[in-house]
């Protein structure tokens, strides 16, 4: 992709990149690398963007429009998790930047979309020559998902002690 001072700045306000200084050259020409990587995938409304259960390997950056979350239950019913738009900075998909696995979650366009994606190979291969790049955005990710286990214990938690309440009659 073509670098642009609008996509630098929007790489900037993404959690992801958040500490990569715009205004510092060094980080500046890191963004610019990024923007060497990306491709842009458009969506139109009601596409699914992301599949839950299928093989990832792609993160997703949601340049413009709006997308909802969803996910199954064990009973394979979907339910919406949150829905999201370009203005919050967000991105989905970004455990593929480390390893492919299975997507936790379906991503569904609610109206025309622009993302913003990163293959998992191509970041690897870019932070093997910039390794300061993947250590901030891997100690990113593993910031989220620390986050997300401890909500998930906590949650569990909560679970658990109303069950012993439902089993003793409480």
């Amino acid at each position: 992709m073509q670098v642009s001072n609008e996509i630098i700045e929007k790489l900037s306000q993404v959690e992801l990149f958040s500490d990569f200084n715009i205004n510092n050259s060094d980080d500046f020409e890191i963004l610019s690398e990024i923007c060497q990587i990306l491709e842009t995938k458009n969506f139109a409304t009601g596409d699914i963007i992301i599949q839950e259960g299928d093989i990832g390997d792609v993160l997703y950056i949601l340049y413009e429009g709006s997308v909802q979350v969803r996910r199954n239950t064990p009973s394979n019913e979907q339910f919406a998790v949150v829905n999201l738009n370009a203005a919050q900075n967000v991105f989905f998909g970004e455990v593929a930047l480390i390893d492919k696995d299975k997507r936790s979650a379906s991503v569904i366009a609610v109206e025309n979309c622009k993302t913003l994606c990163i293959d998992g190979e191509s970041f690897k291969s870019l932070c093997d020559r910039i390794p300061l790049l993947g250590y901030r955005v891997i100690y990113k990710i593993a910031k989220r998902i620390a986050l997300s286990l401890r909500k998930s214990n906590r949650d569990f938690m909560v679970l658990y002690e109303a069950l012993l309440d439902e089993v003793h009659g409480e």
